[in-house]
C-alpha cells in the first residue's frame, strides 16, 4: 500500500498542504513544533478517526476554520483510491472515491499502518487496554470477520451495563439474561480470533526481539482472555450479582490482556524506559510483519526515533525498517537522520517550519 497525494487543511497548526509522498521513503525534517507529527498524525486520523497523540478531536482542529480536512490518494492491492474527511466539533463526514461512507472501518483496512511514537512504551508500561488494542487492530485486519462480532459484542455489553446500573426493582432479569446469550455468543468468536491470531504472532515477537537486542532479558508472552474458566454465558450467570454490586460487567474480552513477563515479574516493572521502548518496537514490527505475511503491506510511521533510542538501538531499527519493501513515514530534528538509511538515495525529503513544508529531494 503507497499513499501517493495528502492534503491537508485546518489540521492543528497546519493550515494548508498539497505534498505528493515518494513510494518507498519520506523524510519530515524540521525543529520541535514545526508540524513533523502532524503529519503522520493526520494519516492516523483518516485510518482510525482518532488521533495516537490526543483523544479529543477538537484539539486537532486549527485556528482558521469551524473543521479540519483531510484528502489523500493511495495505492491499494492494484487500485487507486481516494479518500477524503471533513470533521468539525459535532460532525465527521467521510468520502470514498467520492461516495459517502457509513463505517470508518472502510479506510481503516485501506490504511494499514505501524505507528512508533513516543507513547509506544505505554504498551509496554501501560494497562491491558493498550496491548489489547495492538491485538485487535492486527485480528482487524488479518480476520474480516472480526469487526461485525465485536461491534455486535460491545453494543451488548452496553446495554448490559446500562441494566446494571438501573435499581434494583428496575432491572429486567430476562433482558440481562437474553444480553447474557449474545455476549457468550459474540465473546467466544471474539477469544477465538484473538487466540489464533496471538498464536501466530506471539513468535514473531520473540524472533524480532531477539534480532533487535540480542541481550535482551528473557521475555515471557502469553494472552488471557478475560475471564475465568468456564462459557462466558456461564461466567456471566455466576458472577451476575458481583456485576450489580458494580454497576457494571467486570468480566470478559474486554478485560483481556498480553501478559509480558521477565521471569516472574512484570515488564514493566523490571525493564529500564530503553528497554520498555525496545520490546515496544519488537511488538510492532512484529505486528507489521505478521501483516505481511498475510499479504497486508502496512505503512510504517516513525516519529523521531532519534530523540527515543539510543545509538545502537536506532540503528538496528533503521536496519530492520529497510528489510521491508513498505513505505515510510520518518520525523527527525536532525537533518543527517536520512544519510543513515541503506536507501537514503531514493527518497523524499521535506523541510518542515511553522506548518509549512518544502520538498527538498
Amino acid at each position: 500500500m503507497r499513499v501517493l497525494k495528502l492534503n491537508i487543511g485546518n489540521f492543528r497548526n497546519i493550515k494548508a498542504a498539497s505534498l505528493e509522498l515518494h513510494p518507498r521513503l519520506n523524510f519530515f525534517i524540521g525543529p520541535n513544533g514545526a508540524g513533523k507529527t502532524s503529519v503522520l498524525e493526520s494519516l492516523v486520523v483518516l485510518a482510525k478517526g482518532r488521533s495516537f497523540r490526543s483523544g479529543n478531536h477538537k484539539d486537532l482542529i486549527g485556528p482558521v476554520e469551524k473543521q479540519l480536512q483531510l484528502h489523500c490518494q493511495l495505492e491499494h492491492q492494484g487500485k487507486t483510491y481516494k479518500l477524503g474527511v471533513e470533521r468539525s466539533v459535532s460532525r465527521w463526514r467521510g468520502r470514498l472515491n467520492g461516495e459517502d461512507i457509513k463505517q470508518r472501518a472502510e479506510f481503516a483496512s485501506l490504511l494499514p499502518h505501524v505507528c512508533f511514537e513516543p507513547d509506544s512504551h505505554l504498551l509496554v508500561d501501560g494497562g491491558p487496554d493498550y496491548r489489547r488494542r495492538y491485538l485487535d487492530w492486527t485480528v482487524f485486519h488479518v480476520k474480516p470477520d472480526f469487526l461485525s462480532v465485536w461491534v455486535r459484542f460491545h453494543r451488548a455489553l452496553k446495554q448490559r451495563n446500562a441494566q446494571l446500573k438501573q435499581t434494583e426493582g428496575r432491572q429486567s432479569a430476562e433482558i440481562i439474561t437474553a444480553l447474557d446469550q449474545q455476549l457468550g455468543e459474540t465473546a467466544k468468536q471474539i477469544n477465538d480470533l484473538r487466540c489464533l491470531v496471538f498464536a501466530q504472532l506471539q513468535p514473531f515477537i520473540l524472533n524480532v526481539l531477539a534480532d533487535l537486542s540480542p541481550e535482551f532479558p528473557p521475555l515471557t508472552i502469553s494472552y488471557t482472555r478475560g475471564w475465568g474458566e468456564g462459557e462466558y454465558q456461564q461466567y456471566l450467570l455466576n458472577n451476575r450479582r458481583r456485576d450489580q454490586d458494580a454497576g457494571q460487567t467486570l468480566g470478559g474480552p474486554h478485560r483481556a490482556n498480553i501478559n509480558l513477563l521477565v521471569g516472574k515479574q512484570r515488564a514493566r516493572d523490571v525493564l529500564s524506559r530503553g528497554q520498555q521502548k525496545m520490546l515496544a518496537c519488537a511488538l510492532l514490527f512484529a505486528q507489521a510483519e505478521h501483516l505481511i505475511n498475510n499479504s497486508i503491506e502496512p505503512i510504517f510511521l516513525l516519529d523521531d526515533p532519534a530523540s527515543e533510542l539510543d545509538g545502537k538501538s536506532l540503528e538496528q531499527l533503521l536496519k530492520r525498517v529497510c528489510r521491508y519493501n513498505s513505505q515510510v513515514w520518518i520525523t527527525a530534528v536532525v537533518a543527517d537522520l536520512p544519510q543513515q538509511f541503506e536507501m537514503s538515495k531514493d527518497c523524499a525529503v521535506f523541510h518542515v517550519k511553522h506548518g509549512k513544508f518544502q520538498k527538498m529531494l
